[in-house]
């Protein structure tokens, strides 16, 4: 009773007298019994069909009716309820909205998108009461989030993606546009050259013809002659004009063959890159000169990952990645290709922005948004943050702050899988390494490297500069 009045206490009394004692909520299509007490027309008809062999009594009043219940429809009351509701709509505003959660958040609930990591990749703009409508019509599953000058309208990521893929291959068409318009200028010259020297020979011909005083057979030869001259040059001129148009059909199709060979390239070069990646054979006995790479696999869609595979990137629109189970979906991060069993493993990487540099277990989840697939959100992982220039080792969710010991951007990570022990340290430009935490850990499994970047502004960025086994970490 206490925690059901304290309940009660904490609405609008106007909301508790708009109540039905039945549900318990808003009154729907409200009934007036005949001791002026009123409940919701459903709520009537449930209870007159389960009291068919017990009286009905009035839920607030306890007053009998006998089996015959005279009602009728409270159309003050039924108004009254439908002004509040629409009071109430326009109490709560919206103050933000996740275009990826497709949600419009009211000043409390909009925190927890601001103030935790796993939103950290959510984009939100000024409050849209037409979200449902911005659905792009050919990517019903995509929201309109970018505005296109040049056709004045709102495009998904899909469609940017197509809007580039369509630029390159324009710009593809226009260099081949190029080449064939200057190729057909060539060959127009050529012609041109032929049909003058031979509109000089007719001319000479001609010329011949009037100085010629003879008025004999040799006259009707030489007629002869320039006609069949003139048929010759026709000839010519068709037959060049036959190779031009054979050849200006070839490069059109040339042009054409160009354009979807580079359409194909450009649409699959991401699942190439997954389902073909890069592996390494690793020598045991040279592990230092194979380089660390990063799998494209488990990388976040708001994470671009460079060509050589060792530099990532915090972006602001999601990439055109495959969908697989193996890829972070919730928190930007991404594991290294390579995992490592017993010995001692050392790796130095260069961070900048809002970074975390973390050693995890290989079945870290993937998905989620309740933090279990965040990095040193579980027992088997382990992080070094840096935010603002604060640092923060965590574990289990606990950060336990640590003293920016050097402005160097390069963190040093070491694995003792023999000792049980997790360092990070950073390194100097002298390549004096000073040590920040160190991690007792159960390394049961081999481990990786993985990287999670949280702002886009400032840019968030690492890359993997190789192993540091030529650097000494001191003692604690």
């Amino acid at each position: 009773m206490e925690e059901g009045g304290d309940r009660e206490g904490k609405r609008p009394l106007l909301e508790v007298l708009l109540t039905c004692p039945v549900c318990q909520d808003l009154f729907t299509e409200p009934r007036q019994l005949p001791c002026g007490h009123s409940v919701c027309m459903q709520c009537l008809e449930s209870m007159v069909g389960h009291a068919a062999e017990l009286p009905f009594r009035c839920p607030d009043c306890r007053a009998y009716f006998g089996k015959v219940v005279a009602v009728q429809k409270s159309y003050r009351l039924a108004s009254v309820v439908e002004d509040f509701k629409e009071t109430m709509k326009q109490t709560t505003l919206a103050v933000k909205t996740c275009l990826k959660c497709e949600v419009s958040l009211c000043a409390e609930h909009v925190q927890t998108h601001l103030g935790r990591r796993a939103f950290s990749a959510h984009p939100l703009v000024d409050p849209l009461s037409d979200l449902q409508d911005r659905k792009c019509p050919q990517h019903e599953d995509q929201v309109l989030r970018y505005y296109c000058a040049a056709s004045r309208r709102y495009a998904c990521n899909l469609c940017a993606l197509d809007g580039k893929r369509s630029a390159l291959v324009t710009d593809a068409a226009s260099a081949l546009s190029r080449r064939l318009t200057e190729h057909m200028d060539q060959r127009f010259q050529v012609i041109e050259g032929k049909m003058a020297e031979s509109l000089d020979g007719i001319n000479k011909l001609q010329n011949d013809l009037v100085n010629d005083k003879v008025k004999s057979r040799s006259s009707d030869s030489s007629l002869n002659s320039v006609t069949v001259i003139l048929l010759c040059l026709w000839i010519i001129v068709l037959y060049y004009s036959y190779n031009f148009s054979v050849e200006n059909q070839m490069l059109t199709d040339t042009v054409k063959s160009q354009e979807a060979r580079l359409h194909d390239m450009y649409t699959s070069v991401a699942e190439l890159f997954v389902e073909n990646p890069p592996h390494l054979r690793r020598d045991t006995e040279k592990e230092d000169e194979v380089p660390l790479t990063l799998d494209l696999r488990t990388a976040s869609p708001y994470l671009r990952v460079s060509g050589d595979l060792r530099s990532v990137e915090l972006v602001e629109a999601c990439l055109d990645y495959p969908t697989l189970g193996s890829r972070f979906d919730d928190v930007p991060q991404v594991l290294s290709t390579q995992c490592f069993g017993p010995g001692n493993h050392s790796w130095t990487v260069a961070v900048e922005g809002h970074w975390e540099i973390a050693v995890s277990h290989r079945g870290i989840p993937r998905k989620g948004g309740n933090g279990s697939s965040t990095f040193a959100g579980d027992p088997r992982s382990w992080s070094l943050v840096g935010e603002g220039g604060a640092l923060y080792a965590v574990h289990q969710q606990v950060r336990t702050a640590l003293p920016a010991a050097s402005e160097s951007k390069h963190v040093a990570v070491t694995v003792d899988s023999a000792k049980g022990t997790v360092t990070f340290a950073v390194v100097g430009t002298d390549a004096f390494v000073t040590r920040l935490h160190e991690f007792r850990a159960q390394l049961t499994e081999p481990v990786c490297l993985g990287v999670g970047l949280h702002t886009v502004d400032p840019p968030s960025r690492a890359r993997i500069l190789g192993a540091t086994s030529d650097y000494q970490l001191p003692h604690p």
